[in-house]
């Protein structure tokens, strides 16, 4: 493995947890079932998981410490970028009838 794709490791470890999360937002998942998922030691998948419950992507439950799911940061980045194509096709709109106009 070259030097740039071992650098981008840690990058798709966790983006395979955020994956491996997405649809267990309610019930949450155990560490063992995210290592398991990933492919990853348990050790790793926890500092992986810290790093993302350090960045407000994951999360352990209140009630249920042992498990983990997305926090609704990723949700919200969703929702904003619905948002942003929203606007963007009003404008589209307002744009196409400004020309479509007959003088």
């Amino acid at each position: 493995m070259n030097a740039a794709a071992h650098s981008n490791q840690p990058v798709r470890r966790a983006i395979a947890l955020v994956f491996a999360l997405q649809g267990h937002s309610f019930e949450g998942l155990r560490l063992k079932q995210l290592a398991q998922m990933v492919g990853q030691a348990e050790p790793k998948t926890l500092r992986d998981l810290e790093v993302l419950a350090s960045e407000g992507i994951a999360e352990r439950m209140a009630t249920k410490p042992e498990f983990w799911r997305l926090t609704p940061r990723l949700v919200q980045i969703a929702i904003a970028h619905q948002d942003e194509v929203a606007r963007l096709r009003q404008r589209t709109h307002d744009f196409e009838q400004t020309y479509a106009c007959k003088p």
